[in-house]
């Protein structure tokens, strides 16, 4: 007789035992949704209208990418099996999910979770799967409108009534150094250990694309100055709570203050197009041209492109 837990192989899917490992539904979301290099018309042909998987390489990539993320998380939280995870649970993580990013990618997400739990690991879950169909709307009202980050009207303003310093440090760090969210604690790694008689540097490794940005503020001390104290009250937090639960709270904050405030809320990237704007007029009103500014401001940003710095500017 074979052993319960034993897989099986069965009209090319994976049987298995009723409540199984969260990892290794990771191990069957690559066996039964890899349609890669599979035509997709015949495919739908063979079942029946509908192809169950996943054709493109680099959706297959991001979709495998959102439910690892997930499975991590779940981990953390030590819930392992299939039939530990709670309804209440999912629908406050897609939430969550929702609140820091655009519909767009909220869609993307969605589409991912509807895929992954179709394989068989997650058979019993029906719960699950009608929660990702009956909550869509309200998953996708939850995230931004614009695909576009807006800046903040009054950003100082909106910095000040932060709840607690440390978010106030991270809003100020994005906007002194235009800094994609994931890059503020690169950028407080990189001032750690600054001490008077160094350049005033900030040094971001590896952003988005791999790419690594410099900052220099030998020409705007007192800028560097409020970045330094920023993040001298950030990292204790980041080192006592962990980078990701601190960046959670300060979403929530960031919305609640935006709401208060009148401000449109595009998430914390609209203070990246705050910096943006403010370097690009610093830079054009210490006699630069409009060419070497954009080429100053791209760098700064990460591109390698000045028409990706001009649609910060121009919006």
């Amino acid at each position: 007789m074979l052993n319960k837990n034993k897989k099986l192989l069965k009209g090319g899917r994976i049987r298995m035992s009723r409540h199984h490992s969260l990892r290794y539904t990771l191990v069957v979301f690559k066996k039964e949704l890899n349609g890669i290099g599979q035509s997709k018309h015949e495919a739908k042909k063979a079942y029946g209208g509908v192809s169950p998987l996943i054709h493109s390489h680099g959706t297959y990539t991001r979709y495998f990418g959102i439910a690892k993320k997930f499975v991590d998380q779940m981990y953390r939280e030590e819930i392992r099996r299939t039939n530990q995870v709670p309804l209440e649970r999912l629908d406050h993580y897609l939430i969550e999910k929702a609140e820091s990013v655009t519909k767009k990618t909220m869609k993307l997400t969605l589409s991912a979770f509807s895929k992954y739990l179709s394989i068989s690991s997650w058979r019993e879950r029906k719960d699950l799967r009608e929660l990702i169909v009956k909550e869509r709307s309200t998953f996708l009202e939850r995230a931004s409108e614009s695909g576009e980050a807006l800046p903040f009207t009054n950003p100082e303003r909106v910095i000040e009534k932060m709840k607690h310093p440390h978010h106030q440090a991270i809003a100020t760090i994005q906007l002194l150094t235009g800094a994609r969210i994931d890059d503020v604690p690169k950028a407080g790694e990189s001032l750690r250990n600054w001490l008077r008689g160094q350049r005033p540097i900030v040094c971001i490794l590896k952003s988005k694309g791999g790419r690594n940005r410099s900052l220099d503020y030998e020409d705007r001390m007192e800028k560097f100055n409020t970045l330094l104290e920023a993040v001298q009250t950030l990292l204790p937090f980041i080192d006592e709570k962990g980078w990701k639960t601190v960046k959670k709270e300060y979403y929530h904050d960031l919305r609640r203050v935006a709401a208060a405030r009148k401000e449109t809320y595009t998430g914390s990237h609209a203070l990246r197009v705050n910096y943006a704007q403010r370097r690009h007029k610093e830079l054009r009103e210490k006699g630069l041209s409009e060419k070497e500014a954009m080429q100053i401001l791209t760098q700064e940003l990460g591109h390698n492109r000045i028409s990706v710095a001009k649609g910060y500017v121009y919006r």
